[in-house]
């Protein structure tokens, strides 16, 4: 079954609503067909820069965040609702690419990370000011709407509200970061069982294995909690040490399953 031609360009804040809205379905599409889906020299660049300042297990975990995404999408995420603008498949999917593998730049280890202008800031705030750089040196043909659709979805990706509508581009970030984080159980037990087919996040994450993600995960947001009490990400969760104890060290879906 093929990727539909269009999606929502906008969509519920709310996940609730979201989810009634979606037609959401796991069906199973093999991780061959996701990643044949084309890409360009400007993701080529944005691989790289992400590969270069994002801390290795992190830069993995964007990467299957890209594909989760892909998976999301081909599984009953909105399209065609009456009166809601729509994205084409082909530009939805630019943008995802961007957005996800460049979201943790403000992860940054780097000595070109830290002693950039903004590494005081939120991460999310910090990487998406960096990625904002980047894609205007690397991806010139992008146009202010692209570069704000994914600078901005990289900045609000781990804050939520329960009114207001939210890109497209965004949610998927949303949705794809945090059930790469939590797994299946994300918003409670059971609560992304609809999105992803359990054979596909089982050769996604064989091809971009979880190694010591939840180490590396929990030491950057530790720090980020520490050092910066206001960042978003603590808005998002009453309780950081909480939150950081839901990171998932094992596979969502065990190799030999």
């Amino acid at each position: 079954m093929p990727f539909p031609k269009t999606f929502d360009a906008y969509l519920p804040s709310n996940y609730k609503e979201l989810f009634g809205l979606a037609k959401f379905k796991p069906d199973y599409v093999p991780f061959e067909t996701l990643r044949a889906v084309p890409l360009d020299p400007a993701h080529t660049a944005s691989f790289e820069y992400a590969k270069k300042i994002t801390p290795h297990e992190g830069f993995i975990h964007s990467i299957r965040c890209y594909y989760f995404a892909l998976a999301i999408l081909h599984n009953g995420f909105p399209s065609e609702t009456p009166g809601v603008p729509q994205i084409t498949f082909e530009e939805l999917s630019r943008r995802v690419y961007h957005t996800c593998i460049l979201h943790d730049l403000g992860w940054t280890t780097t000595a070109e990370g830290r002693e950039h202008g903004a590494a005081a800031m939120t991460f999310e705030l910090h990487g998406g000011i960096m990625a904002y750089e980047h894609l205007h040196a690397a991806a010139p043909d992008l146009n202010t709407q692209q570069v704000g659709d994914i600078v901005q979805s990289i900045v609000l990706h781990t804050s939520e509200w329960s009114t207001g509508k939210s890109s497209a581009t965004k949610v998927l970030l949303c949705l794809s970061a945090l059930f790469d984080v939590c797994g299946y159980d994300a918003q409670g037990p059971g609560s992304f069982n609809p999105l992803i087919n359990r054979k596909t996040v089982q050769e996604i994450e064989k091809e971009y294995p979880r190694g010591d993600f939840a180490t590396e995960g929990t030491e950057v947001l530790k720090r980020e909690f520490e050092l910066k009490p206001d960042c978003l990400l603590g808005h998002l969760h009453a309780r950081p040490d909480e939150f950081l104890k839901a990171v998932r060290k094992e596979p969502i879906v065990p190799l030999d399953e």
